[in-house]
């Protein structure tokens, strides 16, 4: 079993699907590292313990061989955006929706 080191913005998902290919193998993830549930962020500073068998091997091939770390997580700067700055009001016509 081996150790890798969460990216900035990337969560339990993203590992999950960067080591074994597929999100259905979080609850695996979860239960070989306890400290860390599925609604919690993880942090950059805490190591994650990987090595069961992949779930599909092309996928983390593919990640593996382009060097690919899904991070998903949305910044602090990207929620407050979302939550001050969206609706009706900063919409853009023909940017945010077209009318034909």
């Amino acid at each position: 079993m081996g150790t890798i080191k969460p990216q900035q913005n990337q969560n339990i998902f993203d590992i999950s699907l960067q080591e074994y290919g597929s999100i259905e193998k979080v609850f695996d993830l979860l239960e070989d590292n306890d400290q860390f549930d599925l609604t919690e962020d993880i942090s950059v500073y805490k190591d994650l313990k990987t090595g069961r068998e992949a779930f599909k091997k092309d996928i983390v091939e593919y990640y593996s061989s382009r060097n690919l770390k899904p991070a998903t997580a949305l910044t602090e700067e990207e929620e407050y955006l979302l939550d001050k700055f969206s609706g009706i009001d900063y919409m853009i016509i023909e940017d945010d929706f077209i009318i034909y």
